[in-house]
């Protein structure tokens, strides 16, 4: 297991630890993130440790694949998650993702947790791909304009099968250097 950590003027990316495991579970029900990452809503604290190990176990440098706390400095507290995985819905091709519980929405740190992760992926020494995608619900508005602001580019309407029924995603990537 290879981790990373990344500071920011307001954030700490890092592998989530035991305790974060019940805000964890309840970040993951938060009405509007439930609704984009339905296939990653954890019922209770027994289940967000159980994910917390899933994840921590995946974490690889080489692949790449990260998925990580994101912790507001100011609370010392988990506001959410960001990561960089490949994605098996969409081929193996590798996904950025992020989630913010809806208390802390609207203020920025998707976007700044998601820069710095869209950095280090592209200045990883093992980091071959030339280009990052995102897939994000046609319904999830305040997720689009994230992604556009990162510097994503709509490429295409897609539909994908999400928790186990066809659901549009809007697809967009970026390109190393962009």
């Amino acid at each position: 297991m290879k981790t990373i950590t990344i500071e920011t003027e307001r954030l700490i990316l890092k592998p989530f630890e035991e305790k974060d495991a019940y805000i964890a579970a309840y970040n993951s029900r938060q009405p509007s993130v439930a609704d984009a990452m339905s296939d990653m809503v954890l019922a209770d604290e027994k289940a967000g440790l159980e994910w917390i190990n899933w994840i921590n176990s995946m974490a690889s440098v080489e692949l790449p694949w990260q998925v990580l706390s994101i912790e507001l400095k100011s609370e010392n507290k988990c506001i959410g998650l960001i990561g960089i995985i490949p994605q098996p819905k969409i081929q193996g091709e590798v996904e950025i993702l992020f989630s913010i519980s809806d208390d802390y929405q609207g203020n920025g740190y998707a976007t700044e947790a998601a820069q710095e992760m869209i950095k280090w992926f592209f200045s990883t020494r093992e980091c071959k791909s030339t280009y990052l995608c995102a897939i994000v619900k046609t319904d999830n508005i305040p997720s689009q304009k994230v992604t556009e602001k990162l510097g994503f580019e709509f490429i295409e309407n897609r539909e994908i099968d999400y928790d186990n029924k066809p659901t549009q995603f809007k697809y967009y990537t970026i390109k190393k250097g962009a």
